[in-house]
């Protein structure tokens, strides 16, 4: 799903104007941006949580190539499933629906 895709989802099932549900997406996405800049973690109940993560400097391979190649300190938004919707997700699959790859 894409952004315009939700804000028209969100316009649709809400039945406020398109320029609104834009607007709330864009504040909500830009909250969950600007907590994880200042570090925090984001959780949303039986969903799933963003947290960021520190990585080191060190050497790295470039997949293609083989190489080493030196790679500096980085931060990471990374996203974890909630063991809810893990849950969820395996049932839908063992149960014939789609599994989305």
């Amino acid at each position: 799903m894409t952004g315009p895709e939700l804000t028209r989802m969100l316009s649709k099932k809400t039945s406020i104007p398109n320029d609104q549900a834009r607007l709330a997406v864009s504040l909500f996405f830009g909250a969950i941006r600007d907590a994880l800049r200042a570090g925090r973690r984001v959780e949303f109940r039986g969903f799933g949580s963003f947290v960021v993560r520190d990585y080191r400097s060190g050497f790295r391979r470039n997949p293609r190539t083989g190489e080493r190649v030196f790679v500096g300190p980085r931060r990471k938004a990374v996203f974890k499933v909630s063991p809810r919707l893990r849950e969820r997700l395996g049932r839908l699959v063992g149960s014939g629906g789609e599994s989305g790859g």
